[in-house]
């Protein structure tokens, strides 16, 4: 149930996008419906869309900055590649085009698009895989890791959970401990992004209570959350039905999850940005692009 009173629609699986033409329609099926969004990319199909090197300059804008003191073509290409998927996800979402969105940061370097409080995004990605997710009801964060990223055995436990969790780890079964606690990590960075804090905000300090980790080879990304739920260090769960989590299994081999606050005044979120702000606004944001 909703804190609006009507039933809350599930959470919807990531959907991957080859490139800035798309596929965007689950996208907009997504945000239309649950008023949240997940997409994800292969850096390999992005990097060979990029423009050349003397073209970029105009694409980043104010992130030139960071671009220009990066050292490499690797982590220049995935830096642009995010942006870029940033936007592309943001125009689609906000009905303009990617030219006309300029990204900002807070204060501990979160992504915001500037001019747009309307829709809040999220950003993840590890080696070739771009995570973005994007929301019109509130805050959101993502993260994602390879399933074959190995955890257990190195005392993670310790240095990231609560005791309440590192009791239930204890009887999990060998085999399946590292899917527990990289389901465990995923989801405590992406509340951490929502939040705005990052690494900064403890994760001994807050819990979750989770099923099973996910296996590797599966399909179809595979919702495995709504029976996720938030809990204080002590392990008394956070009565809070404003918060939702959920983590999916994709089909690259990543397990990737979603922590999400829906702080909406209405039931009919709109992203929109002709409706979201006035002409005037528009056009002068419109402006920046150019």
């Amino acid at each position: 149930m909703s804190r609006h009173g009507g039933p809350r629609p599930p959470l919807p699986t990531p959907s991957r996008v080859a490139g800035p033409s798309g596929p965007w329609a689950r996208l907009l099926h997504d945000l239309d419906t649950a008023g949240v969004g997940l997409v994800y990319a292969s850096l390999a199909d992005w990097r060979s869309l990029l423009p050349p090197e003397q073209e970029r300059r105009p694409l980043l804008g104010r992130d030139w900055t960071r671009y220009s003191k990066l050292k490499g073509d690797q982590l220049r290409d995935r830096f642009l590649a995010t942006r870029l998927l940033i936007r592309h996800t943001a125009a689609v979402a906000l009905g303009t085009e990617p030219t006309s969105l300029e990204l900002s940061y807070g204060l501990n370097g979160r992504v915001r698009l500037r001019g747009y409080d309307q829709i809040d995004v999220s950003l993840s990605h590890t080696g070739d895989l771009l995570l973005c997710g994007i929301t019109s009801l509130g805050v959101i964060g993502v993260d994602t890791e390879p399933l074959t990223r190995r955890l257990s055995g190195r005392d993670v436990e310790t240095l990231m959970c609560t005791a309440p969790e590192r009791l239930r780890l204890a009887a999990v079964p060998a085999e399946e401990l590292n899917g527990a606690l990289l389901t465990l990590w995923t989801l405590k960075e992406a509340y951490s992004k929502a939040l705005g804090q990052g690494l900064r905000f403890p994760f001994t300090e807050f819990g979750f209570r989770t099923p099973t980790g996910p296996e590797p080879g599966a399909g179809a990304p595979e919702e495995e959350a709504e029976t996720v739920l938030l809990e204080r260090s002590n392990g008394t769960p956070v009565a809070d039905d404003t918060w939702r989590f959920a983590t999916f299994t994709l089909p690259t081999g990543h397990l990737a999850a979603l922590a999400l606050q829906d702080t909406r005044r209405s039931d009919q979120p709109d992203t929109r940005a002709g409706t979201a702000l006035n002409r005037q606004i528009l056009a002068a944001i419109g402006s920046w692009g150019r």
